[in-house]
């Protein structure tokens, strides 16, 4: 993971972070999710990351606190699963945070309530964006650009937000052009636009899974205030 701001600074919301791991959907029901409080406050502590790396954003700040929080809230959980990567492994296809201690599969993020449809398409997301061997500063931009989407919803000053997404856009496709070399930069550009759309895809099964998860109480007391403010507004 980036250390991109203090765990701290919560910002917009209150503390929560791994949540897109945590908050979710059991096929069996009511069963007891023993990974969930553990993997929900990661999912916390990755919110507040992702809310320090937005305020960094070149232009970020120039917008209404009321689009901050909109861009935010709806692509946070993409933005997770982007920075997640990091900590992928492809040799036993898990997540490993700081430590061996702290290594997670497949089978420890269903215990926190999540099931194939969404894990299945995650992890084939994280082997193929392994896959492109990204510098870290193309990493880094890919994120912003996830960030910076004019249509995500509640956005009022879309406009802006374009230019701004606009601009990092350019900058990453210059990057690519001067210091990425070939073969690994043939249609890289493409290829990380693409895994946009792919996140996409995977936010929405995730929406649907925390709904599962948060309607139960046994389940949503065991999340995070940050996690349950954050995606809360999922729920209609």
């Amino acid at each position: 993971f980036y250390d991109f701001a203090e765990p701290s600074d919560s910002g917009f919301f209150s503390n929560s972070l791994f949540s897109e791991f945590t908050s979710s959907s059991s096929p069996e029901g009511t069963t007891e999710l023993s990974m969930l409080p553990h993997l929900a406050d990661l999912v916390s502590y990755s919110i507040q990351k992702v809310i320090g790396f937005a305020k960094m954003i070149p232009g970020f700040r120039d917008l209404d606190a009321e689009d901050q929080i909109a861009l935010l809230k709806s692509s946070v959980i993409e933005v997770i699963m982007l920075r997640s990567n990091q900590s992928f492994t492809l040799e036993d296809m898990s997540w490993t945070c700081g430590s061996e201690e702290f290594k997670y599969k497949v089978d420890d993020v269903t215990q926190a309530g999540h099931n194939l449809e969404l894990l299945e398409p995650l992890v084939k997301f994280q082997v193929g964006l392994k896959k492109l061997n990204l510098h870290e500063e193309e990493h880094v931009l890919l994120m912003a650009i996830c960030i910076l989407s004019p249509d995500r919803p509640g956005v009022q000053n879309k406009a802006l937000v374009e230019t701004i997404q606009d601009r990092l856009s350019s900058t990453l496709q210059t990057y690519i052009l001067c210091k990425h070399p070939p073969p690994g930069s043939r249609l890289l550009y493409p290829k990380m636009i693409q895994k946009l759309a792919d996140l996409r895809s995977l936010n929405e099964e995730h929406s649907k899974q925390y709904r599962f998860i948060s309607f139960q109480p046994e389940h949503s007391m065991q999340l995070t205030p940050l996690v349950l403010e954050v995606f809360g507004n999922d729920i209609s």
